[in-house]
C-alpha cells in the first residue's frame, strides 16, 4: 500500500498499556513499551496520560498523576513533565517483576483461574525468553481507535506469563508507534528484529504503513502474526497470518447487513489519505449491485475534515439511507453532527474496529444507527471460552478498560501466536523458540478458531499465501449501546 501521511505526530503515543504493565516490568518512552519479563516502573508524560484517558473515555489525569494497576498491585508511576524525567510526587513505583517461566506442572492452574496453557509440560524455569515486537499507529489521528490494541497485546503477554509462558518460555513484548509513516514504520522493524532479536511481530496495526514494514519482515524471514489485516499483503504474503477475515471479507459482509437491515440506497464516504481507500471505493458499486443495494452517492473526504455540510447535503439530495464510512470514528462523529444540523440522519455502516469505546459513546453516531463487520468475535460477548478468557485478562490486569474491536483482535492475534507454538509439541519447551519455528508451528493450524475468537484458520507448511477468510462477525450500535444480531456466531459469504 502506498501511504501518503498528513497526519500530525501527536505529542506522545497513545500508552494505553501503562494501565497494566505494573509488576510485569515496563520500560516505556514516546517509542517504545516494553511487556512481559524484565523490571522497572512506567514513566510517562503528562499529555501522554491526557491522550490515554481521552482515548478511553476516562477524562484527564489528577492527583498525583499515577495509573490504576491490577488489583494487589501498585499503580504506575507516572513522569511528570519535570526536567530529568522525575515521576510526580506520590506516585509509588512498580514493584520489582514476579519471576516468570517458574515450573508450572501438569493440570496446574495460573492465577486467576485460566487453564494453564502448558498442561503437557513441566516447565523448569531456565527456557530461554521469547521477544515479541508489535508495530502500531498509536498516535496521530488513528492513535485514538488503536491505542486498545496495545493494551491488548501487552495484557495478553502478562497473562502468558502468569500461565506459564509460551511452551514455559516467558515473554517479553516490545511495542513501538509508527505514527502512520511507512519510513518510520521500517525503521522500527528493523530495529525491532535486529536489536530487540524478536522472533515474530505480532498485532500489527499499520494500514497506513505496511508498505515500510513487509520488505523488512520479507528480508528477515520472520513471520507476521495477526492485526488490522486490512492492506491487501495480509492474504498475498508467504511471511503474514491474518487471525480473521480481511478487508474484502468486511465489506462483503457490512453490505450485506445494510441491507438486511432494509437499506439498499447507499452513500459512501472514504479517506484520502491512503491509496487503498480509493481502491476499495472503486470497487464497491459492483459489490453493492451483488447483494441488492445501490451506490447512489460518493465523495472522498479527509480524516482532518471538521465539516461535511457539503457531504451530507448531497447525500441526502441523492436519497441515501445508509452511509458507507471509509473513515475513523472520530471523522464519523463530525459527519453525524453536520447531517443532523440539515435535518438528515441516514444509518451509518463500517468495520468494528474504526470506533474507540469512547467514540462508540457518541450521542449522534448512536442515534444514527451503525451497523459494523468485524473479522473476530464480538467483543461485547463471553459466550465462547476465548471471549471469556479475554474478557478475564482485561478484568484481572486492567480493571475498568472496556473492551472494543481493536483489542479482540489484537488478543485474537496473540491467541494465534500461542496456537502456533502449541502445534510444536513438547520439543518447543527444549530450545530456544527460533522464526523457523513459529513459521512450521504457523503452518500445522487447521481448523483453529481460537476457542471461538474466530472463523475456521487454516494455514499450510511453505503456503505462498493465507487463504482469504469469508467469514466475518456482526455488531450494531444504537442508543442502547453496542449489540450482536448473530451473537457469537460468524456470518459467511457463499461459495
Amino acid at each position: 500500500m502506498n501511504g501518503r501521511n498528513p497526519l500530525r505526530r501527536a505529542t506522545a503515543a497513545v500508552l494505553t498499556a501503562a494501565v497494566l504493565l505494573t509488576g510485569c516490568g515496563t520500560r516505556a518512552s514516546e517509542e517504545e513499551v516494553r511487556a512481559g519479563a524484565g523490571g522497572g516502573p512506567v514513566t510517562l508524560d503528562q499529555a501522554t496520560l491526557d491522550q490515554v484517558r481521552a482515548a478511553t473515555g476516562a477524562g484527564t489525569v489528577g492527583g498525583t498523576g499515577a495509573l490504576p494497576a491490577a488489583p494487589g498491585q501498585a499503580p504506575v508511576a507516572v513522569d511528570s513533565g519535570a526536567p530529568g524525567g522525575a515521576t510526580v510526587p506520590g506516585a509509588p513505583a512498580a514493584p520489582a517483576a514476579p519471576k516468570t517461566g517458574t515450573p508450572t506442572q501438569p493440570g496446574a492452574k495460573p492465577a486467576g483461574g485460566t487453564a494453564a496453557v502448558n498442561s503437557s509440560l513441566t516447565c523448569t524455569g531456565s527456557e530461554a525468553p521469547v521477544v515479541l515486537g508489535q508495530i502500531g499507529s498509536f498516535s496521530g489521528v488513528l492513535g485514538a481507535i488503536f491505542a486498545s490494541a496495545r493494551t491488548a497485546a501487552a495484557i495478553y503477554a502478562q497473562h502468558i506469563n502468569a500461565s506459564g509462558g509460551l511452551a514455559c518460555h516467558p515473554v517479553t513484548l516490545y511495542a513501538v508507534d509508527d505514527g502512520g509513516d511507512p519510513s518510520r514504520a521500517a525503521s522500527h522493524a528493523q530495529a525491532l528484529l535486529t536489536t530487540r532479536k524478536a522472533v515474530a511481530l505480532v498485532a500489527t496495526f499499520a494500514p497506513m504503513s505496511m508498505s515500510g514494514i513487509v520488505p523488512v519482515v520479507e528480508r528477515h524471514k520472520v513471520p507476521m502474526v495477526g492485526g488490522d489485516a486490512i492492506d491487501p499483503a495480509w492474504f498475498d504474503n508467504p511471511y503474514l497470518f491474518p487471525q480473521g477475515a480481511g478487508l474484502d471479507a468486511l465489506v462483503e459482509g457490512g453490505l450485506r447487513q445494510t441491507v438486511q437491515s432494509g437499506k439498499t440506497k447507499l452513500g459512501l464516504l472514504y479517506c484520502v489519505e491512503a491509496s487503498l481507500c480509493t481502491s476499495i471505493a472503486k470497487s464497491i458499486p459492483a459489490r453493492a449491485k451483488a447483494v441488492g443495494a445501490e451506490i447512489v452517492y460518493s465523495s472522498a473526504v479527509s480524516l482532518t475534515q471538521t465539516d461535511f455540510t457539503a457531504q451530507c447535503q448531497n447525500a441526502k439530495n441523492a436519497g441515501v439511507e445508509s452511509f458507507g464510512m471509509g473513515v475513523d470514528g472520530s471523522a464519523i462523529a463530525r459527519v453525524a453532527r453536520s447531517c443532523a444540523a440539515l435535518g438528515f440522519y441516514p444509518q451509518f455502516a463500517s468495520g468494528g474496529g474504526v470506533m474507540s469505546p469512547a467514540q462508540s459513546k457518541d450521542p449522534g453516531i448512536r442515534r444514527n444507527t451503525m451497523t459494523t463487520s468485524s473479522g473476530n468475535a464480538p467483543w461485547t460477548l463471553t459466550d465462547t471460552p476465548g471471549q471469556k478468557e479475554y474478557h478475564a485478562a482485561l478484568a484481572r490486569y486492567a480493571p475498568g478498560t472496556e473492551a472494543d474491536g481493536n483489542s479482540i483482535t489484537a488478543w485474537a492475534s496473540m491467541k494465534l501466536l500461542e496456537a502456533a507454538v502449541k502445534n510444536l509439541g513438547p520439543a518447543a519447551a527444549t530450545k530456544p523458540l527460533t522464526p523457523a519455528d513459529l513459521m512450521t508451528g504457523l503452518g500445522k493450524v487447521k481448523n483453529e478458531t481460537l476457542g471461538g475468537l474466530a472463523p475456521p484458520i487454516t494455514f499450510s507448511p511453505g503456503q505462498q499465501a493465507a487463504p482469504q477468510i469469508p467469514c466475518v462477525y456482526y455488531a450494531l450500535l444504537s442508543e442502547k449501546g453496542w449489540t450482536a444480531p448473530n451473537g457469537s456466531k460468524p456470518v459467511c459469504a457463499k461459495k
